[in-house]
């Protein structure tokens, strides 16, 4: 059951993705029987039966139903479908699915970037969850693995010792990396899991009172699922800061670590700051990953090692405190 929707917000989010996305000719918000809940096209184009775009979102929904069983994803799906006029993206959003109509001749990966990050904040409009309405440029994302320009994103150094960086966490579905940057940024923790569509993007501050200094993130929760690994290369882009988390109750997020390691070399490069995380020491009784074999992989990777627990906003601080001082430490000389 859909609950009472800020519509005023989701018209905000309509906007932004006008602002964002040029090659947008419309979007539709259905439910997932077709009804319509919003819809927005763009001024100067050509009129579209948006109640048959909402319509046309429910004969896709099989689809899409089968595309989120093959890949064993949970809640979550996508296809494309092209006109003789334009091109269509289907998300599913929670409850809702979210139809982007692009022209013709637009490129799916140059769209499907933002139409995950908008397809995630849809879903936590409707499910009454935190969000922004703000969709930042991706850059040129034209070809998939090139680093791209993104002038809003790079770090930026004032006089006052304030820095702001780029920071992406990165790792298996289900491991904990929105549960960790919600207690760091909420400072609460919450226990419903809600799997990640694509990317959310957060910011927060770290203070370090001893040094004077503020470190302000901008955070990339990265989707951990595979069909999410084409697209998170552009979330990647000129990123500093990244945590590589895996859950000590998995070990198959433990050996996929490596994967996300050469993942964060190839997106943002080799100077990103990285810290190995290994989460959820609250369920100390199923680990399956020792503390000695995160060290001696963090070693490997030639980055720091740290346990954590989104139950205990201490460790959560202490990890997000302890790149941000790593990011900065070089340059307090400066200051």
């Amino acid at each position: 059951m859909i609950n009472v929707v800020d519509t005023k917000k989701l018209s905000e989010l309509l906007d932004w993705y006008f602002k964002t996305v040029d090659t947008l000719v419309s979007v539709v918000v259905a439910d997932r029987d077709g009804l319509l809940l919003a819809a927005k096209e763009k001024s100067e184009s050509a009129e579209l039966d948006i109640e048959k775009l909402g319509g046309l979102s429910a004969l896709v929904e099989p689809t899409l139903k089968r595309i989120a069983n093959e890949f064993k994803s949970s809640g979550f799906g996508a296809g494309t479908f092209d006109t003789e006029e334009y091109r269509m993206i289907f998300i599913e959003s929670g409850y809702a699915v979210l139809v982007t109509i692009i022209d013709l001749y637009a490129s799916l990966d140059e769209v499907f970037p933002y139409a995950y990050i908008m397809a995630e904040k849809v879903s936590r409009i409707f499910d009454n969850r935190p969000v922004s309405p703000v969709i930042p440029h991706l850059g040129n994302i034209s070809k998939l693995g090139e680093q791209v320009s993104v002038k809003n994103e790079i770090q930026k150094i004032s006089p006052e010792g304030e820095f702001v960086y780029k920071l992406i966490l990165g790792g298996d579905g289900g491991v904990g990396k929105t549960t960790l940057v919600n207690t760091f940024i909420e400072g609460e923790f919450q226990a419903d899991y809600k799997p990640t569509i694509g990317t959310n993007i957060l910011k927060k501050e770290c203070r370090m009172e001893n040094i004077s200094t503020i470190v302000r993130f901008t955070i990339y929760d990265l989707a951990g699922q595979g069909q999410f690994a084409r697209v998170r290369q552009s979330y990647l882009a000129n990123a500093r800061a990244g945590f590589l988390v895996f859950d000590i109750t998995g070990r198959e997020s433990f050996q996929n670590v490596e994967k996300w390691h050469s993942e964060f070399m190839k997106g943002a490069g080799q100077d990103i700051c990285l810290i190995l995380i290994g989460n959820k020491i609250d369920l100390e009784d199923k680990r399956v990953v020792s503390t000695q074999e995160g060290e001696n992989l963090a070693t490997k990777l030639n980055v720091p090692y740290i346990e954590t627990s989104a139950l205990n906003k201490d460790l959560v601080d202490e990890a997000f405190h302890m790149i941000a001082f790593k990011l900065v430490q070089d340059k307090l000389q400066y200051i």
